[in-house]
């Protein structure tokens, strides 16, 4: 025997469609833009190029070949002394 369900159910069934249709339209911009913003995230726009056609040449080529046969020194860093008084003093205004 196939169970078959009642004339009230199908009713109910129905409205909570029209409700749930009637939301997803006024949803459907925020989620689009969702969307939009979740794909470029996962797929951003650099990786759409196709691997050999870059247009001014393999600039990650060039600039690697360059900075191999020179070293590179670390910047030393150095405290300029300032001119703006104690920290303990108050502040000269109110």
């Amino acid at each position: 025997m196939k169970k078959r369900y009642s004339a009230a159910t199908y009713i109910i069934l129905g409205l909570a469609l029209i409700g749930v249709a009637s939301k997803a339209l006024t949803l459907i911009i925020p989620i689009l833009v969702f969307g939009v913003i979740f794909l470029l995230y996962k797929f951003p726009p650099s990786t759409w190029r196709k691997p050999g056609s870059s247009g001014r040449g393999s600039s990650s080529a060039s600039s690697s070949s360059r900075t191999q046969g020179k070293r590179t020194r670390n910047a030393t860093f150095r405290v300029i002394d300032g001119n703006k008084g104690s920290s303990d003093e108050p502040p000269k205004y109110h």
